[in-house]
């Protein structure tokens, strides 16, 4: 996941935590709330008017909302992702799915 504004800036000149690699689909909301917390607001690439806009609605928002971690991960599912033992990847076939008492844990198959 990566900050759009300064994702082909050189690596140098961009603030902190411009990107992020959330190890399961159940990361993905705390390395998304650690990029808008240190991130967005830093972030020099971000045009004035997207940046009033993220401070607008950052004011505004609930922190912590109640299945808000239920969220990203449904999200993430529907957009084809997976957990697997190499880490978050594209359902595209290659993986086989083995349940586990809460959700689902996705291992490589040998033959990837």
């Amino acid at each position: 996941i990566r900050c759009r504004f300064c994702a082909n800036s050189p690596e140098r000149g961009r603030i902190r935590r411009s990107s992020t690699f959330p190890s399961s689909l159940s990361r993905v909301y705390q390395s998304l709330t650690m990029m808008l917390r240190d991130h967005f607001p830093n972030c020099s690439y971000m045009p004035p008017k997207e940046k009033q806009l993220y401070t607008t609605l950052r004011s505004n928002a609930s922190q912590g909302v109640v299945g808000s971690k239920d969220y990203w991960v449904t999200s993430a599912k529907s957009l084809g992702l997976i957990d697997t033992a190499d880490g978050i990847s594209l359902n595209d076939g290659r993986h086989s799915a083995d349940s586990k008492e809460k959700g689902h844990t996705f291992r490589a198959d040998s033959d990837c």
